[in-house]
C-alpha cells in the first residue's frame, strides 16, 4: 500500500511538472460604473465591446477600450516630443 501511494504521488509530479505557469491577461474593453459611496470602479474583464455593453444593464456604466492596454502599445504615448523652433545651420 505504502508503494501505491509513493507511485500516486510521483504521477501527480510529473503531471504538474509539465504544467506550463499561469500568465495574466490583458482584456481590451473596460467597463466603469458608479458603486454608492466608493465612487467609480473599473472592470477591464471583457474581450469584446458587445460583452462589455451586455454588463451595463444594471450597473449604468460605460465601456470604453482598456486604457492600459492601449497606452503599453504605443496608442498613447507617455511623453510628447517637444517640437524644435529653431532651425539648425551646418557650417563647412
Amino acid at each position: 500500500m505504502r508503494y501505491f501511494h509513493l507511485a500516486l504521488l510521483a504521477l501527480t509530479g510529473f503531471f504538474f511538472l509539465g504544467q506550463a505557469p499561469a500568465q495574466a491577461t490583458e482584456y481590451p474593453y473596460c467597463m466603469t460604473y458608479a458603486s454608492g459611496w466608493s465612487g467609480s470602479i473599473e472592470q477591464c474583464d471583457y474581450s469584446t465591446m458587445a460583452q462589455c455593453q451586455a454588463s451595463t444593464g444594471g450597473l449604468n456604466g460605460t465601456c470604453a477600450p482598456n486604457w492600459r492596454l492601449a497606452q503599453r502599445r504605443g496608442a498613447y504615448p507617455d511623453e510628447v516630443e517637444p517640437a524644435t523652433t529653431g532651425k539648425k545651420h551646418s557650417r563647412r
